[in-house]
């Protein structure tokens, strides 16, 4: 049996041998395998990091691009996938369309200290405090670059940029003129339809219109084995315009999704109503129903004296509403448990964008000023108890500044660049995120850089401003005189009166190099340092046990199960961390028809431990959500006959979560994944694929999410293959 099952491992290396051995012979004729060079892509221009067109070798920060053609050669299937090919990116799969993305460190479902923006309009949500990764099924072969910066980027982008900017950029309409139908199927259920169509305007310039859906089947709980309820349905539909203007570039956008799903989620009660396997706890199945709008405009033009101005304004609106029997059993100041009852939860939010900014180049200085005026009205439903935890409605204006200058001290050699992001934010108030960089390239293929950024994150109202119960556990654990199985106890958090809001900080401190040695090979390096202060999180107040004479009266009428006792809490900024790592990559085409690309990253977070069980268990989550060892091995093989090969290996170690009522972390055992595509090309406008991923395991499981509590999934081994036609 040991000897099958080493067998049984080894075939996708042995399937790998077979087709290099076969066809490398064939290829090393001169396949256009390779469509870009080492000096292409070193050469690849990006806008994240400065608000304008540069070069990556350019950036004095920790840039990475990830083009179409490394995209369509990878057959990612959505973003998150995609982003999973960016060195030190923590990219984690929580269910069928739900992720965990973060850049060094704090990785949750909804990392809240990296911004995401689609051809610069940001898709944060306020009604999680993160990104809805469900929620940006874009057609992939849309997708034109996705720019990563990872390191604050605060200074230009503002609140939320702590960590890093990832910036997804589509192809404008006149790079989409034709059609192109995408189909794929795969195991798991998994189907998918994309279509897009591009063509010119009758009046001069182009237009482009493109649709998606997808539904996938639920994956396999990690606890019983058996396929969950995660299964998902997905649309959307776009329109590009593109009109000639005299005098500048236009650009509308107007874009709809709708996404269907279900899972459960998890939630503390009193013993009456919990699950027979968790005494204080039960899960509810909720179905998840989301959909949204945004409508864009970009206006772009050249002022007097050569001043480049750009005006991008934006609607955006997102509802989602999740839907189930919802409720822990208690209400604040009664002491007999309540039913839970069916509820909706979530809410909608619109956001309204106006970004304004002008570049000047005088002398040394490349100056770019700019301002931005962005309102939020949201409406939100929290009820994790029988009673409302957050006033709905909510209007808030953030206006903000900012000014950026790169300065030429050595033309070529040396540049210094300066600037800062001011900000009004509707909840915490005034921030300056200041930041200092250097570029030192003592030649055409060679820098160094360094930086030093102040940036700061804004709490949401969900976060900082409702009530929740987050635990329920046996009271005897808490006091020994009761007896056991007879009281519950809640742990509930709530908002300080007249608490003030702060803004999470942090103070970062980076450097790195890189070099192309020649069009066959190039590095890239940085090391970072960050130190956080005025943390989200949590403590228990002085004297937390409230109501327990209630609680032993309620006890003494009712009987055990139904009674229980409150441990208060409060919401706080008080927890600190530092964190620190690097992140290594190196490029190389060994061969005309092999590319290899090889990465590693190492993150280590530590926080500073109070003793106050609260407080602590948030420290604990986010040293240990994100691996502090990745590595990732991309090979690109260009066989015989239009056949490309591509196999990646990636390497994640061991984390760590937080299960609902418990306060020891669940441990994740490290895994390695194999990925392998194989596609061909019989004309240039069709490729067929067949891809396997996580081939050397059946299944593992890669994250648990803590907020909100949800049942854990495996990621399994699956098949995928896929047609694409353009005409």
């Amino acid at each position: 049996m040991r000897n099958m099952t080493r067998q049984h491992s080894l075939w996708p290396w042995s399937l790998l041998a077979c087709a290099i051995h076969a066809s490398c012979a064939a290829a090393a004729s001169g396949n256009e395998f390779l469509e870009m060079s080492l000096e292409e892509l070193v050469d690849y221009r990006l806008m994240s990091m400065s608000r304008k067109e540069q070069r990556v070798a350019d950036t004095a920060a920790a840039a990475y691009v990830i083009s179409a053609e490394q995209i369509r050669r990878s057959g990612a299937q959505s973003i998150p996938e995609a982003l999973r090919l960016v060195p030190g990116l923590n990219v984690a799969q929580i269910a069928r369309n739900r992720w965990a993305v973060s850049s060094r460190g704090f990785n949750e479902r909804f990392s809240s200290k990296l911004l995401v923006q689609v051809d610069g309009r940001s898709v944060y949500s306020p009604l999680f405090s993160g990104v809805l990764w469900e929620t940006q099924d874009t057609v992939m072969e849309d997708i034109e670059r996705i720019e990563v910066i990872r390191g604050p980027g605060a200074a230009l982008w503002g609140t939320n940029a702590m960590n890093g900017v990832i910036n997804i950029v589509t192809r404008s309409a006149a790079a989409s003129q034709g059609n192109m139908v995408s189909t794929s199927v795969g195991t798991g259920d998994l189907a998918s339809v994309s279509m897009t169509h591009g063509a010119a305007l009758a009046q001069g310039g182009h237009y482009k219109v493109y649709g998606k859906t997808s539904s996938m089947g639920g994956s396999m709980e990690r606890n019983t084995g058996m396929t969950g309820q995660d299964a998902v349905q997905q649309q959307r539909l776009g329109v590009r315009l593109e009109p000639q203007v005299e005098g500048g570039q236009l650009s509308l956008k107007a874009d709809f999704y709708r996404a269907r799903s279900q899972d459960f989620w998890g939630t503390p009660t009193v013993r009456a109503f919990s699950d027979a396997a968790t005494p204080y706890a039960r899960d509810s199945l909720l179905s998840e129903d989301g959909h949204g709008a945004a409508v864009q405009a970009r206006y772009a033009w050249r002022g007097a004296q050569g001043a480049e101005n750009v005006l991008q304004t934006s609607i955006d609106y997102d509802k989602s509403i999740h839907a189930g029997v919802w409720g822990s059993g208690t209400v604040p100041n009664q002491f007999v448990a309540q039913t839970p009852s069916y509820k909706e939860m979530g809410g909608s939010k619109t956001d309204v964008d106006v970004d304004f900014q002008q570049r000047r180049v005088l002398g040394a200085h490349d100056f770019i000023w700019g301002l931005n005026l962005r309102h939020t009205s949201d409406n939100l439903l929290l009820p994790a108890t029988p009673y409302l935890l957050l006033d709905g409605k909510s209007q808030r204006l953030n206006y903000s500044a900012f000014v950026h200058d790169e300065i030429s001290l050595l033309p070529e050699r040396f540049k210094l660049i300066v600037g800062s992001k001011f900000e009004k934010d509707g909840l915490t108030g005034f921030n300056i995120q200041p930041n200092v960089r250097a570029l030192y390239t003592p030649g055409q293929n060679e820098a160094y850089w360094g930086a030093l950024s102040r940036s700061v994150r804004s709490s949401r109202r969900t976060e900082s401003l409702a009530t929740l119960d987050i635990s329920a556990q046996d009271a005897h654990a808490v006091d020994p005189r009761i007896p056991a199985g007879m009281l519950t106890a809640v742990t509930q958090v709530s908002p300080m009166a007249n608490a003030k809001l702060q803004a999470e900080n942090a103070v970062s401190l980076e450097g790195g190099w890189r070099k192309q040695f020649s069009n066959f090979l190039s590095v890239d390096t940085s090391l970072f340092v960050t130190d956080y202060s005025h943390l989200r999180g949590a403590r228990l107040l002085g004297n937390p046990v409230t109501g327990l004479d209630q609680a032993m009266g309620c006890l003494a009428m009712y009987g055990p199960g139904v009674c229980y006792f409150t441990l208060a809490g409060y919401n706080s900024n008080l927890d600190k961390a530092r964190s620190y790592g690097g992140e290594f990559s190196v490029e190389w085409h060994p061969r005309a028809w092999w590319k290899l690309h090889a990465a590693y990253s190492h993150l280590h977070v530590k926080g500073v431990h109070t003793g106050d069980q609260l407080g602590d268990i948030q420290v604990k989550s986010f040293e240990n959500s994100a691996p502090r060892h990745q590595f990732s091995l991309d090979n690109h093989f260009s066989l015989a006959n239009n056949l490309n090969l591509n196999v990646r290996l990636r390497y994640n170690s061991e984390t760590a979560h937080y299960t609902l009522n418990s306060f020891e972390l669940t441990r994740l055992a490290p895994y390695t994944g194999l990925d392998m595509r194989l596609a061909w090309k019989p004309n240039r406008y069709t490729e067929l694929s067949l891809q396997g991923r996580n081939l050397l395991k059946d299944r593992h499981t890669e994250f648990i999410n803590i907020f909100p509590v949800s049942r854990a999934y495996d990621v399994q081994r699956s098949l995928l293959a896929q047609a694409v036609v353009r005409f």
